[in-house]
């Protein structure tokens, strides 16, 4: 008897039932909560819902905010969203198969984070409705919703195999102030129309970054007499308004309009690697007056449904294109050579100090290069049936790349660090690509004079360390330069001993230089780490 007393209390606190509506502060801490109808969050009230909690979903309902949602895991503890019963997912006649995901409304002031969170299955179909209806909202944002609400952060998350219609696979964003969306995983996700991962359309503030795009799909077949017609845009992910995209990696996604689609007049793009994929790499200057900045991505390996854009297809002359590498990029047949920069109008991209092999038809612009990128180790071939996410994209130290980006930096909005994390400009001048490499450094020969030495001790170091110089009349001055070239001291007259002190207390424990001049007009490069 004590035995089924415990079973019916496990029971009881396994499958908590919520009411429909919440109006005031609320807290879910139990470990499983099961949704039975549609929950509503209303103005004034926040949701709040603990690390480890289980969220389930008993069928096609969802959740609708109005006021706020807290739902903060932690890297050891996600929170889960998902349903009971997911066999349907995929059948676009019925809503089984599916929740209905989390929706944001009409809040022109309030705040919503989500973080560590895992959202699967959730599912935006109408049966017996087309899915081109754009009128039509419950078509949209197959996990996250969100129309008219102010603010949203979404952070270290996953959506897995969720679906829509229309827009948004895993999320659709319309009207909001700002979105921030940094370091979540995106993976099968699926729409027809517009952004398998994300669709984000007339946001005022809006921020991607750091975020993986594996294997998500928007994409459709329509038959007409003149044969199969494939349409679809945003394989990973598609924005319609001004934003920053960083660092972000797309492989193995499908779309016939660009795994990365961008239709904004100014957004920036950079530090982005999209190899492997299938459609066009990047579709950009939607806006035909469009000023986006293009700059530092690596753009390899896709597999296009056309040869025309296999790698970058754009509709603005006024789109700048810095740093890129476009290579390798491909197509179904032989009949064409693939063209990795192409536009169906009549004009030209500002595209220049960059890895391409095409013959320039289709962009003008000074220090572009032609030759092989040299990669550490990229896929063995182009289109997602090769795995770029386990390929490495970084260049190898005899690469063209290397220190052969544009010399001049001005309104670039470069970052500090590259998609490693590593300083964005190493040895004075920028590469081509989303990786710098941390060993070339340009214009910086090693000395010929064998009889002129240096010493440095300790190295690594903590606050100071020394420098030894023998054979030093034939020294004209030394520089102590951090890794972005930057000057932190200069010295023309040493000591009659040889010896010098340099102090770097308060300095970022990072790799430094240690540049000699020599009177013959060489130089030569110690390296010096401060711990």
């Amino acid at each position: 008897m004590l035995s089924i007393f415990i079973q019916i209390v496990f029971a009881i606190q396994a499958q908590v039932l919520k009411t429909q509506y919440i109006s005031n502060d609320t807290i879910w801490s139990e470990d499983t909560v099961r949704i039975y109808n549609n929950i509503v969050i209303e103005n004034q009230a926040t949701l709040q819902i603990e690390p480890g909690v289980y969220v389930e979903f008993q069928g096609n309902y969802s959740i609708d905010v109005y006021g706020k949602i807290k739902a903060i895991g932690n890297i050891n503890d996600s929170i889960i969203f998902t349903i009971d019963d997911y066999t349907s997912i995929d059948d676009t006649t019925t809503t089984n198969g599916g929740w209905g995901g989390i929706r944001f409304l009409t809040n022109n002031s309030d705040t919503s984070s989500l973080s560590y969170c895992r959202f699967s299955f959730g599912k935006a179909v109408v049966p017996g409705v087309t899915w081109d209806d754009d009128n039509n909202e419950d078509n949209k944002g197959g996990a996250i919703y969100l129309k008219g609400y102010a603010h949203l952060t979404i952070s270290n998350s996953t959506f897995y195999h969720n679906r829509a219609s229309y827009r948004g696979g895993g999320i659709m964003i319309s009207n909001c102030s700002s979105i921030q969306l940094l370091n979540n995983t995106f993976k099968y996700n699926h729409v027809y129309f517009t952004g398998g991962g994300i669709s984000i359309e007339s946001t005022s503030s809006s921020v991607i970054n750091g975020n993986l795009f594996l294997s998500n799909s928007a994409f459709y077949i329509v038959y007409t007499e003149l044969g199969p017609f494939a349409g679809g845009a945003g394989g990973g992910l598609s924005v319609y308004c001004n934003s920053v995209i960083s660092y972000n990696k797309f492989f193995s996604n499908n779309s016939a309009s660009g795994t990365l689609y961008e239709s904004s007049y100014n957004s920036l793009i950079y530090n982005n690697i999209i190899a492997n994929n299938r459609g066009p790499g990047m579709l950009v200057g939607g806006w035909s007056v469009g000023i986006t900045k293009i700059i530092n991505n690596t753009v390899v390996n896709n597999l296009n449904y056309s040869p025309g854009g296999c790698g970058f297809y754009f509709f603005s002359s006024t789109v700048m294109m810095r740093n890129n590498i476009v290579f390798g990029n491909n197509w179904d047949d032989d009949w064409h050579e693939p063209i990795q920069v192409y536009s169906p109008l009549d004009i030209k991209a500002d595209f220049a100090y960059s890895c391409n092999p095409d013959s320039p038809d289709y962009y003008e612009g000074e220090g572009n290069i032609h030759d092989d990128p040299i990669f550490v180790n990229p896929t063995e071939g182009v289109g997602p049936d090769y795995d770029g996410s386990v390929a490495d994209w970084s260049l190898q130290n005899s690469s063209p790349c290397v220190n052969t980006g544009t010399p001049d930096t001005t309104g670039l909005i470069l970052p500090e660090f590259d998609i490693a994390g590593n300083p964005r400009i190493y040895g004075n001048r920028i590469d081509m690509g989303a990786y710098e490499n941390q060993v070339v450094v340009v214009g910086l020969p090693k000395n010929p004079l064998v009889n002129s030495t240096i010493e440095i001790m300790p190295n690594p170091f903590k606050d100071s360390f020394s420098i030894n110089l023998f054979g030093e009349n034939k020294i004209n001055g030394i520089s102590v330069m951090n890794q972005s070239g930057i000057t932190l001291s200069y010295t023309k007259h040493f000591p009659t001993n040889g010896f010098m002190l340099i102090n770097l207390n308060g300095y970022t424990s990072v790799l430094y230089l240690v540049v000699v001049e020599y009177t013959d007009g060489t130089r030569r490069v110690e390296k010096v780490l401060k711990q």
